[in-house]
């Protein structure tokens, strides 16, 4: 893909978003836990989306720790999953595994 059409994509999925944008903007600020609207954007401008896949990829790390059948063919980095463990404190109680909430599609 070019350059240009990779920016007319990006630009389409920006555009894309506004559903998204509409509702969450549509929520009571006092009690969304999202303060960010919900649209794609390149990790490298904002933080909150850097901390966002450091906290992902540490999540993943810890499923794989916990269930190699899962995954046989990948290697969980052991301190990856002791540092997701140290978010236990942040986890939402009585939903999910491990403080992650799984949703079906």
């Amino acid at each position: 893909m070019g350059q240009e059409a990779a920016r007319e994509a990006w630009k389409q999925a920006i555009r894309g978003a506004k559903p998204y944008r509409d509702t969450h903007r549509s929520l009571p600020l006092a009690s969304r836990r999202v303060l960010k609207d919900p649209i794609m954007q390149d990790s490298r401008y904002s933080q909150f989306i850097q901390a966002a896949d450091l906290v992902g990829y540490a999540a993943f790390h810890h499923l794989m720790f916990a269930r190699p059948e899962v995954w046989p063919k990948l290697t969980p980095m052991g301190h990856m999953s002791k540092a997701y463990r140290r978010l236990t404190g942040h986890w939402l109680t009585g939903h999910g595994t491990d403080g992650i909430v799984w949703v079906d599609s």
